[in-house]
C-alpha cells in the first residue's frame, strides 16, 4: 500500500519557530513530528510520498530516501495551493489501488490508522469542540457512513462535533471529481472527498488518539497526552 503524507505547509500559527524549521520538524518530547507519523503507519505500507515545500529541504536532509525500510519518495511544491492540489501531483505514482492520505503535522495512532484501511474509502474523524463555527461536523448514516457535512449549530458548538482528522482512504476515483475550491483560493482535499461521498460509500471511523500540533502551546498538550 502507498502513503502520501503532506508536509508543505507553512505552519503560520508557530510564529517565528516556523520561519527557520518546516512543522513537520518541530519536537514533541523530542522527537520530530513527522517521525511520529511515518512510525504510525500499518505494516502494509511499502511506499511513502512525501510532498513537500516550505522549507522541504531540510526534511529530505532529517529523513532521507528510506525510514526503517519504507521507501520514501519526495513531491516538491512551487506554489501551496492547498491539500487537493498536493494530492493531485502524485497521481502518477498511485495506480489504482487505494492509498492513505495523512497530515504530516498530526499525530496519529497506529492501531487506528489499521482500522481505517480496513475500508476501501474511509474518513478519519475526531470528536471536539469546535475551534470556529467554520469547522464542519461530519454527519453519519447508521452504519457509520458519511451523508454530508454541515457546519455546527450553537448548540453542537458547546457539546461538540465530528471533525476531520486529516486520515482519509481513497483511490484513483477521486481524480475523476474537480477539486473544490474554497473561499481563501486553495483547493481543499476533505471538501473533494466529500463531494465523492455522493457516489461512493465512506466509512466515517472515530480515531481517539489524534493529536492535533497547531501551535507552541499545543506541544506540551500532547507531550502530556502521550506519556
Amino acid at each position: 500500500m502507498k502513503t502520501i503524507i503532506l508536509a508543505a505547509g507553512k505552519g503560520t500559527r508557530f510564529g517565528e519557530l516556523t520561519k527557520t524549521t518546516p512543522k513537520a520538524l518541530i519536537k514533541v518530547s523530542g522527537k520530530p513530528i513527522i517521525e511520529y507519523t511515518l512510525d504510525s503507519l500499518p505494516s502494509s505500507v511499502k511506499e511513502v510520498y512525501l510532498v513537500i515545500g516550505h522549507l522541504g529541504e531540510q526534511i529530505k536532509k532529517h529523513i532521507g530516501k528510506e525510514y526503517r525500510g519504507r521507501k520514501i519518495k519526495y513531491i516538491e511544491l512551487q506554489k501551496l495551493t492547498g491539500t487537493a492540489t498536493a494530492v493531485w501531483k502524485t497521481k502518477k505514482y498511485l495506480g489504482k489501488e487505494k492509498f492513505l492520505v495523512l497530515y504530516g503535522d498530526d499525530l496519529y495512532s497506529k492501531k487506528e490508522l489499521e482500522k481505517l484501511i480496513r475500508f476501501p474509502w474511509a474518513f478519519g474523524l475526531a470528536k471536539t469542540l469546535p475551534p470556529s463555527p467554520k469547522y464542519l461536523n461530519m454527519v453519519l448514516d447508521k452504519k457509520g457512513y458519511i451523508i454530508q457535512a454541515l457546519y455546527p449549530t450553537a448548540r453542537q458548538m458547546k457539546t461538540g462535533i465530528l471533525v476531520s482528522t486529516g486520515a482519509y482512504v481513497i483511490d484513483s476515483r477521486i481524480f475523476k471529481y474537480k477539486p473544490v475550491k474554497l473561499s481563501n483560493g486553495e483547493y481543499g482535499l476533505p471538501q473533494t472527498i466529500l463531494k465523492a461521498a455522493k457516489d461512493i460509500p465512506i466509512k466515517g471511523v472515530v480515531m481517539k488518539k489524534w493529536l492535533q500540533v497547531n501551535r507552541p502551546e499545543d506541544i506540551k498538550k500532547a507531550e502530556k497526552k502521550l506519556k
